[in-house]
């Protein structure tokens, strides 16, 4: 195990040296469901994130991202410091100013504003900056997990799904009739154009608003990947609750803005967003059931009707479900299935 006062002397060791000063504070942040442990170090209006991370990799990914990230003016921390033997490095503090909750409060009668909307077309207008102004020419060459959203990807999705909530559950299928059927909507999915950057967790949670301007954390699992499963994780984002009408409106704001870029056919794009929202949720459920159901973690517990009210959104608008009958029953099964 790691104790944090094994830690902390490092990284303010590191402040000193970038700062020239010795932070008179040193915080742990809450832990973010990630083997990653962070800090917040301070001396008077000087402040870093400081982040300890034993996954060498992954750090690498998270560095190299950020630089090319940079050069092409998105909205990412700085690097200040690191050293890397120790698994440590210092980045830009954003403060506690996360998107989703900034969206909670501001929500009236629980029904979106338009201030909330406008925020999240500005949202969506840096995701297409990361996704094809930075993707274009982008080095996928210190991926940490995959270069690429391939087939493994996919099962792995959709597996964790089927063990950690579908099991947990003890609901009726046939195994072998839904591993069938995995590979069917692995190979659909695998048909959408994937020569984009793709986020692989943008949501609300890992955008921050600094005087109302989003900017972005947590992309070191990024790969080449298609357009529409960022956006399907922004906008069925479950926490965030956005109104089936918005979803839509914005989903059209996507298309608009991306077809400046590249060429977009619109029935197209949409049948696999849905489809990619469908992927997206059925893996927020795998989550919802490890840490909720199996582990007994009440805030992820009470998600799952959340998530699954966006199970029922789509799923009469995903067109592939019909070539896949076990997961449609599945499906049917989960959302008239009360969780104990």
């Amino acid at each position: 195990m790691i104790h944090s006062e094994n830690i902390e002397p490092k990284l303010r060791k590191l402040f000193e040296k970038w700062s020239g000063v010795k932070p008179f504070s040193i915080n742990r942040l809450p832990h973010s469901g990630s083997n990653r442990i962070y800090y917040r170090l301070k001396y008077s209006d000087q402040s870093a994130i400081g982040v300890f991370n034993v996954n060498k990799k992954e750090n690498t990914a998270f560095l190299d991202f950020t630089q090319q990230f940079l050069n092409c003016r998105l909205n990412v921390p700085d690097i200040y410091a690191l050293d890397l033997d120790d698994n440590i490095y210092l980045i830009e503090d954003f403060e506690d100013n996360q998107l989703l909750s900034w969206i909670l409060s501001k929500k009236v009668n629980n029904k979106f504003t338009i201030e909330i909307i406008e925020i999240y077309k500005k949202v969506i207008r840096e995701l297409i900056r990361f996704q094809i102004i930075a993707g274009l020419h982008f080095n996928y060459s210190k991926c940490h997990q995959h270069p690429e959203f391939n087939d493994e990807s996919i099962l792995f999705d959709l597996n964790y799904f089927a063990t950690n909530y579908v099991e947990a559950l003890s609901l009726n299928y046939d195994k072998n009739k839904l591993n069938k059927e995995f590979d069917i909507f692995s190979k659909y999915l695998l048909k959408a154009d994937n020569c984009f950057f793709m986020y692989r967790d943008f949501q609300a949670r890992n955008i921050l608003l600094v005087n109302k301007e989003p900017y972005f954390i947590d992309y070191q699992g990024g790969r080449r990947g298609p357009l529409q499963y960022d956006l399907a994780s922004l906008l069925f984002q479950a926490k965030a609750q956005i109104p089936e009408d918005i979803k839509d409106q914005l989903l059209k704001y996507y298309i608009d803005l991306a077809k400046l870029f590249v060429p977009v056919c619109n029935d197209e794009f949409t049948e696999f967003y849905f489809a990619f929202a469908l992927i997206r949720v059925l893996q927020t459920l795998g989550a919802y059931g490890l840490r909720g159901l199996i582990e007994k973690k009440t805030h992820f517990i009470e998600s799952i009707p959340l998530a699954k009210k966006n199970l029922v959104y789509l799923k009469d608008k995903t067109g592939i479900l019909n070539q896949m009958p076990e997961l449609k029953q599945l499906i049917n099964q989960i959302v008239n299935t009360n969780e104990k």
